[in-house]
């Protein structure tokens, strides 16, 4: 059981200016940082952040067409990037799982605002749970977050804003975990297409499981 191994949990989401970490940027972050309670020995919620980031330079329209973020959002109410990393930053305390949906998508922004701001050669060490995975095993494609709060039928909407994609992606988990509670086997396991194999683990301790047929199979992992 989850609640037996980690004293936080922090499920993560970022809005970019594109796919890639090394050239795109971070434009929003939303994050909600769990607690585990040793007496209920379960979670609740300790802190949340929720923040805009400017940038330098206009925004693509599929961007803001896709988040309804603006330039002048961004202007008005975006702060710097290292005062919003330095946010995200302090709540990832020791004994902290990693948690978002997708997760090779915002790790990869994630890796590239440490090596940034804290030390070029950053490497991640906690460990990481792909909400996506567990989906993914469970029911049939289309894989979206949309997929999941149809599924579960979770009171909350998914506008792909930051904030409300991580309580989406709890919500998910939430519901994944009261409907099976195999959650153990899928911390540090991302899955991949293997027509496109990975360069690199995400981190050392990550195994990379080859996706077939849109599953993971993860139940036959030891």
């Amino acid at each position: 059981m989850l609640v037996e191994k980690y004293e936080h949990i922090l499920v993560f989401d970022f809005e970019t200016t594109g796919l890639y970490p090394k050239s795109d940027h971070v434009i929003e972050i939303g994050a909600v940082l769990l607690k585990r309670d040793p007496i209920l020995m379960q979670y609740r919620a300790e802190q949340e952040l929720s923040v805009l980031i400017r940038q330098d330079r206009p925004l693509p329209e599929k961007i803001i067409e896709i988040t309804h973020i603006t330039d002048d959002m961004l202007l008005r109410d975006g702060i710097e990037e290292k005062d919003a990393f330095d946010q995200l930053k302090s709540m990832i305390r020791p004994n902290t799982l990693l948690v978002a949906y997708n997760i090779a998508f915002d790790y990869g922004f994630l890796k590239a605002l440490y090596r940034r701001h804290v030390d070029p050669f950053y490497e991640i060490e906690e460990d990481l749970l792909d909400v996506m995975a567990i989906y993914r095993d469970r029911h049939p494609f289309p894989h979206r977050l949309d997929n999941v709060v149809l599924t579960y039928q979770i009171d909350h909407k998914n506008t792909h804003r930051a904030i409300d994609d991580v309580k989406a992606t709890l919500k998910g988990l939430t519901a994944m975990i009261k409907e099976r509670d195999t959650i153990d086997k899928y911390i540090n396991v991302i899955g991949y297409n293997p027509k496109y194999p990975p360069a690199a683990p995400l981190n050392k301790l990550v195994r990379m499981v080859p996706q077939y047929g849109n599953r993971l199979e993860i139940e036959k992992l030891k």
